[in-house]
């Protein structure tokens, strides 16, 4: 009989909380980052697609929002937002998010201009005494904030990073190279004046992050871990060939 009662009180407890996370929906929130997250007749971007359909097959409803950087992460700290679909983890933000494991890892390269004695990365001491361009808010390698012999260049974005490198405002700028090809083609700046070096930076993980004070972030934070597991590599690979991040698709 115990065994009984203690099924049917698990059977409510669960019943409970479906009804509570489809009652109210979860208040997703991220700012535009192609071929990640996007807006476009593509697609809404590869981790858009992944996270999104691992919240609808985990049973949660969804209100979703693109908004640009700093107020995704100001929102989400302030509890306006629930989760944020596409993000690097650092010590900071680990005090005021539960992330998941990594779903996919960006490449981060460091791009220069074309010049007549072209630059290559080889490791931290090429960007001694750099004019490095470096985006607020974003949550750069701790080995490349914490190297005092470059000269950091704050930026407000992307596109301003990689118009600072086009005027000689700054020598270099270290992001994703799918994310700075995709945004060099949208603004309709010349490719080839551009130098991506061929040895990466480094390998960053990208998770999803939930606000610590949303009263299932561990769940939510569980479910996803279990769909990102179960994930197919030819599902990854077909997008991935989708938004143009795989050699197949070329």
């Amino acid at each position: 009989m115990k065994r009984v009662a203690l099924i049917a009180v698990t059977i409510t407890v669960l019943s409970l909380f479906s009804g509570i996370t489809n009652a109210l929906p979860l208040r997703i929130a991220q700012s535009e980052w192609a071929p990640y997250v996007m807006d476009s007749p593509i697609g809404r971007g590869i981790a858009h697609d992944i996270v999104m359909q691992g919240l609808s097959n985990s049973g949660y409803q969804f209100v979703y929002e693109q908004k640009p950087w700093p107020r995704v992460l100001k929102e989400t700290f302030y509890g306006k937002n629930d989760v944020i679909i596409a993000i690097w983890k650092s010590d900071e933000r680990e005090r005021h998010y539960y992330f998941t494991e990594p779903y996919l890892n960006n490449t981060l390269t460091v791009i220069s201009r074309v010049s007549k004695t072209p630059f290559e990365y080889e490791d931290l001491t090429s960007l001694n005494d750099k004019r490095v361009a470096l985006i607020e808010d974003y949550a750069y390698p701790s080995e490349l904030l914490a190297h005092n012999k470059m000269l950091p260049i704050p930026s407000d974005s992307l596109s301003t990073s990689l118009r600072m490198v086009l005027s000689n405002r700054a020598d270099v700028l270290i992001t994703d190279e799918f994310v700075a090809r995709w945004m060099i083609k949208e603004m309709n700046l010349p490719i080839n004046k551009f130098q991506f070096s061929a040895e990466p930076f480094s390998f960053t993980p990208l998770h999803v992050a939930v606000r610590k004070d949303h009263p299932y972030a561990q769940q939510i934070v569980y479910n996803l871990n279990y769909y990102f597991r179960n994930l197919s590599r030819l599902h990854i690979e077909l997008l991935k060939i989708k938004y143009g991040l795989s050699l197949s698709g070329q």
